[in-house]
């Protein structure tokens, strides 16, 4: 049985029912017939949501995937981290956990810093005295290599994602380069 992991654009197009719901929509389905597997990586709780807030518990998430007809399908664990992840669906990390999760950064992202002290730093500045929009770049990107450390983690087969700068940068890393990305048309032709 094929293992579809569905990154956090993917909810949030069939929330609000953009172009590629139809295509989630048919591996939602293909999963509640259980002819594949799809699972959301708790990490997506972390984003930023609409209005530029994070919510404040797992239990906010869990209602909109709820709200969203999608509370059925199950979530992967990505890896705990202070005051940014919720505990009880994080996993705790071990030395080669953090060395992939680095790995996955450096390929993804080789222009930012790894920690946000560092990023911080390369910008002259304290954390606290980072901008909304400076602090929301590398938290954005923290959560895409969790994304992808979680996929990896959970031995998933397909990472499914609209957001091309997964595949262009992963396919340039000889480490990365099996793992399958696919747009959600392309995951839905998937048998």
């Amino acid at each position: 049985m094929i293992t579809f992991t569905l990154e956090t654009n993917c909810l949030i197009d069939l929330d609000l029912n953009r172009h590629d719901a139809c295509w989630l929509w048919h591996l939602i389905e293909r999963h509640r017939k259980k002819e594949v597997s799809v699972a959301f990586v708790s990490v997506s709780a972390s984003e930023r949501q609409q209005g530029d807030i994070f919510l404040p518990t797992y239990t906010d998430f869990l209602k909109r995937l709820k709200d969203v007809g999608v509370s059925d399908i199950p979530q992967i664990a990505g890896l705990a981290y202070l005051g940014i992840s919720y505990f009880e669906r994080a996993l705790n990390a071990s030395e080669e956990s953090i060395d992939l999760e680095r790995e996955i950064h450096e390929a993804l992202f080789p222009n930012l810093p790894f920690n946000l002290d560092e990023y911080a730093t390369a910008l002259s500045k304290a954390v606290d005295e980072l901008s909304i929009e400076q602090y929301f770049k590398w938290r954005n990107a923290w959560c895409d290599r969790q994304m992808i450390w979680s996929h990896i983690h959970h031995d998933r087969d397909v990472f499914v994602t609209r957001d091309g700068n997964f595949r262009k940068r992963l396919k340039k890393c000889k480490r990365f380069e099996d793992i399958v990305v696919a747009t959600p048309s392309e995951a839905a032709s998937l048998r």
